[in-house]
């Protein structure tokens, strides 16, 4: 035997403020879903670009010269850059810290949605023993002249006035051959 339910001008106050209460905490639930899910960061990706070995102004003096390219995809949020590092690893021993010139972001190093920029980097080469064994065997993954360049970056998103907690990316990009030019190297999580 099923129960009716009493018509509506029989509820008591008691009934209608739990039936509003109810409709109050939906509402809620739905905001917070729709902020959460418009606040989840999109990926940013990168890639090197152009990659070579040039002379300095000394004679034994040479640069690893590449276009880092950092693209997000996001069409509303904003990307701010806290930090951009550049690795060149030649070895899994040997590697060497590469210069990054923000100057390619907007000031306060901001990439507005939907926009690659593109930054030129390079780090001073230098020849060592490992190096040089390392080309006598072969240019295998992780032996000169293949290279793996690492992006390490420490970013925040940004909509509007909200921003993201910061997130920690760290990318890597193989091969790179800078004797050779590597006109484009692929980076992945």
């Amino acid at each position: 035997m099923g129960t009716d339910t009493p018509p509506l001008n029989g509820w008591s106050r008691k009934q209608y403020l739990l039936i509003a209460a109810m409709i109050g905490t939906l509402v809620i639930i739905a905001m917070a879903a729709v902020i959460i899910i418009s606040l989840t960061p999109p990926r940013v990706y990168f890639s090197i670009e152009d990659a070579s070995l040039q002379d300095g102004q000394y004679k034994d003096q040479k640069f690893y010269n590449f276009t880092l390219s950092a693209n997000n995809t996001s069409r509303r949020m904003e990307v701010h850059y806290t930090t951009l590092y550049t690795e060149i690893w030649i070895t899994p021993s040997v590697w060497y810290s590469a210069e990054v010139n923000m100057s390619g972001f907007q000031h306060g190093y901001k990439q507005p949605p939907e926009n690659v920029t593109k930054v030129p980097s390079w780090a001073e080469y230098y020849q060592s023993d490992s190096m040089t064994a390392s080309t006598q065997g072969g240019g295998g993954a992780g032996n000169w002249p293949n290279c793996t360049v690492v992006v390490i970056a420490k970013v925040t998103f940004k909509v509007g006035l909200a921003c993201t907690r910061p997130y920690h990316i760290r990318v890597s990009c193989f091969p790179v051959n800078f004797l050779n030019k590597t006109p484009y190297a692929n980076c992945t999580y």
